[in-house]
């Protein structure tokens, strides 16, 4: 039998050719070396050890002792135990796997008996990890190499976020990143004992039924053991009650202690009469030896004013946290690097922590251009339940899609920080704002917005309130079948003031709510609300589009006390991903849609200019125009006014048609509210013998081809300002010009190849002009390179001039030496 013998370190010296298996006569220098070897041997094999029978002397010196395998034996029921009605799965199949060992004279530990066997399947590698990580932790909780000192107080907090922030400050000192784990909550939802972990605690299990990936994300958990618990007092106040200082895997570079800032007067910070500080992150730079930012290459980045009267800050004075702030940070940072023209922005306050966060990429800013007459500001999350708003800034596609124009992450829901993130937004937009914003009810985002966005039609979200109402309304919905679906009814459906009335009063009286202070508040501001209230404001639909597209609730599902910061910036990415290739096979299916165009003239002509979506909105009004009476009210002028009813509708409406410019509007308003002509507006072009529809009633958002325009006039660009920061903005100008040139030309595969043999002779171009220095930029144009431009243009634009160029001939193209874009 070969001698093999384990050292107290948990080494095996081995003398035959056994290796790490256990044999008969094996050495062990004590009780818990001989256990820590099979624990070990089990992690191997797929199987957890049980300390079982023990034999001692008087002085608890241990003589004997059996590990068995963890199902080994059977549960026995205890007499006098209540049968439970679920009761735990049985685990213990009487395995009979085990190793005992014996104290020989020596005062060695000797393996007298092995078995081997199990009957039963062995655990899964996933299960042994976390076998393994429970055991590192436990032997780096016996190391505690840095430990608070019992002669220093321990560090109390009021409240466990204070303790996760101090964490994350020890964190990024020390180089990882924090997460949350388990807690202990009581019933009155007091959390009592929080754990938060290294983020590479732990290993990522599978989920049950989950699909097996071609490609699955590299697993980044380690089963680090590196650990802060703390425990809710007598006092309230929460202590360290355990504090693991151990990792099992390389630290990261700490972050540095001050993050600098241009000391240029004309750069830097721009402060307000608030104290607060923005800071515009946009292009990449880096800072030299002084503190000074110099231009440099993608993998760094910059901190830019968006105010030549920004004044001096030399440094911020508090260090970028890893958690919350510094999580946020890593992802925008990573977002720029992976594309240049993603912008965004960094509000600093008076003491220099970054509070607010604003973002958007090009495609997002793409997007507004086309459909950003109306936004619905959605502040209604709260990430990780500590009241901090994770806001986004929606729109509507001409297919009805929800789209997000941009996202935010805010210290709190204070009109300063409104203030900051409504300009920032503008910024970031050209400075363009919309028709028309849809909020929540609040009167600091309400002064915020009269504010900073002058002109723009304010109304609360009716989607919003209702989503209020299920909280305020709990008890009463509860109470009642019907209650919600009326709620619901005063909210979505009612267009006409009368009926509207009619209907919230009988809703108050059938539900004895008349009483509901909550009620009465919302209806005394029913003006900023009720669908039969300013209509003349443009609203595209909005309600229909939330009702049906619920983006709020899929996000919600990863703001979650259980979710990493930088993991739910994984699934915003993701969900961004989904809806914009949702979007590219609408766009698909509305230019190759091979259904048979409709007979009447005007229903090709809406067929042929509106999306599928935006159809299915004039097909509704075209058949409610066929049952509408008309009757001629008389004419002033070159002005007609006809009145128009239906049977089943107590209210008329009135049309008025000038027969000098055609212009005709309805006293519904559905074109202003909506933009899709409404049936009245029908009826009367109808009557006056008008087979098309006039092409300013066919607005272009809700066409087909909304998103193509000139290429040149994507962006306004002002190419005048403060000299010091106008090459940044030229930078991110002519990096939001480019993406749009590559969305549009990744969309074949010729195109795609165009592209890319053209761009080495534009480097070549603008090299040449920037050694001479020229900046006449007719005299280097040719004709033949005009018609080029054309061509171009034409790409860029979606649509081929068979007429001059076809398709095949853009690959490889070469004009002259010359592209412009």
């Amino acid at each position: 039998m070969a001698d093999i013998r384990a050292t107290t370190s948990g080494l095996i010296e081995e003398v035959g050719s056994s290796g790490w298996m256990p044999t008969v006569n094996m050495l062990f220098d004590s009780e818990n070396d001989a256990y820590d070897f099979y624990g070990t041997y089990a992690e191997n094999v797929g199987f957890f050890v049980r300390r079982s029978t023990l034999w001692t002397t008087s002085k608890n010196i241990v003589t004997r002792r059996t590990f068995v395998c963890s199902r080994e034996g059977f549960r026995e029921k205890k007499k006098g135990a209540k049968e439970v009605k679920s009761p735990r799965p049985e685990t213990r199949i009487g395995c009979q796997a085990c190793m005992t060992i014996r104290l020989t004279t020596n005062g060695k530990y000797r393996v007298t008996e092995f078995v081997p066997n199990h009957n039963h399947s062995l655990a899964t590698a996933t299960s042994i990890q976390m076998l393994k990580a429970k055991k590192l932790r436990r032997k780096a909780r016996a190391a505690r190499v840095d430990l608070v000192d019992d002669s220093v107080k321990t560090p109390e907090f009021e409240t466990e976020y204070e303790a996760y922030e101090f964490y994350n400050m020890y964190a990024g000192r020390m180089g990882f990143t924090v997460r949350r784990a388990s807690m202990t909550v009581t019933a009155g939802d007091v959390i009592t004992r929080r754990m938060f972990v290294c983020s590479k605690e732990g290993f990522r299990e599978r989920k049950k039924g989950a699909k097996r990936v071609k490609k699955p994300r590299p697993e980044t958990r380690t089963g680090c053991p590196a650990c802060m618990i703390i425990r809710i007092g007598p006092s309230g106040k929460y202590h360290v009650s355990e504090f693991v200082t151990y990792h099992n895997h390389p630290l990261s570079a700490p972050l540095a202690n001050d993050l600098l800032i241009s000391q240029n007067s004309e750069t830097g910070v721009l402060d307000d009469e608030s104290g607060m500080t923005d800071v515009l992150m946009m292009t990449p730079m880096s800072t030299d030896n002084s503190g000074n930012i110099q231009a440099r290459g993608a993998q760094d980045f910059s901190l830019h004013s968006v105010d030549s009267k920004s004044c001096l800050r030399s440094k911020l004075s508090k260090s970028v946290l890893v958690g919350d702030v510094g999580a946020t940070l890593e992802y925008l940072q990573k977002m720029q690097d992976e594309n240049p023209s993603f912008f965004y922005a960094v509000q600093v306050d008076e003491m220099g922590s970054l509070i607010n966060f604003f973002w958007a990429d090009a495609k997002s800013v793409m997007d507004f251009k086309y459909f950003g007459d109306v936004v619905c500001f959605d502040s209604t999350y709260k990430y990780f339940g500590y009241g901090r708003p994770f806001a986004q800034f929606i729109g509507v596609n001409h297919h009805k899609q929800a789209v997000i124009f941009g996202s935010a992450l805010l210290h709190d829901e204070s009109k300063k920080s409104y203030k900051w993130l409504f300009d920032t937004f503008k910024t970031a937009m050209s400075g363009k704002q919309s028709k028309t914003i849809l909020t929540d009810r609040s009167a600091l985002m309400t002064e915020a917005i009269a504010e900073m966005w002058p002109g723009t039609f304010h109304r609360y979200c009716v989607w919003h309130i209702y989503q209020n109402a299920l909280e305020q309304l709990t008890q009463a919905f509860h109470g009642s079948k019907t209650l919600a679906s009326d709620f619901s009814r005063c909210l979505f459906d009612y267009e006409d003031e009368e009926e509207f009335l009619m209907a919230w009063k009988t809703m108050l009286e059938t539900y004895d709510l008349k009483d509901n202070q909550w009620l009465a508040n919302l209806f005394e501001e029913r003006e900023k609300w009720a669908l039969v209230y300013g209509r003349e404001a443009f609203y595209a639909d909005m309600k229909s589009v939330q009702l049906k597209d619920n983006l709020s609730g899929e996000l919600k599902k990863y703001l979650s006390p259980e979710t990493e910061l930088l993991n739910f910036y994984e699934h915003y990415n993701k969900l961004l991903e989904e809806r914009r290739f949702a979007e590219l096979q609408a766009d698909a299916h509305a230019s190759q849609s091979a259904r048979k165009l409709p007979s009447m003239r005007v229903l090709r002509q809406a067929a042929d200019s509106y999306t599928p979506a935006a159809f299915k909105m004039f097909e509704k009004e075209f058949e409610l125009y066929m049952d509408c009476m008309i009757y001629s009210c008389g004419e002033i002028g070159t002005v007609s006014e006809y009145k128009v009813t239906m049977d089943e509708k107590l209210k008329d409406h009135f049309v008025k048609f000038d027969s000098l410019d055609g212009s005709i509007t309805c006293s519904c308003k559905k074109f202003d509210f909506i933009g899709i002509p409404c049936h009245h507006m029908l009826k009367v072009l109808d009557s006056r013998n008008i087979k098309d529809l006039p092409p300013e009633y066919v607005l272009k958002r809700w066409r087909k081809d909304a998103k193509v325009v000139p290429f040149s006039g994507i962006y306004d660009f002002p190419f005048d300002g403060n000299p010091q920061t106008l090459s940044a903005k030229r930078y991110n100008y002519l990096c939001r010009i480019f993406s749009i040139a590559a969305s549009r030309a990744s969309k074949s595969f010729d195109t795609c190849v165009f592209i890319e043999n053209q761009s080495d002779l534009l480097m070549e171009q603008v090299e040449h002009i920037l050694r001479v220095r020229s900046i006449d930029m007719p005299s280097l144009i040719t004709a033949p390179c005009d018609r080029a431009q054309n061509s171009v243009e034409s790409i860029v634009t979606g649509g081929f001039r068979h007429d001059r160029v076809n398709q095949g001939s853009f690959v490889g193209a070469n004009v002259n030496g010359m592209l412009l874009l």
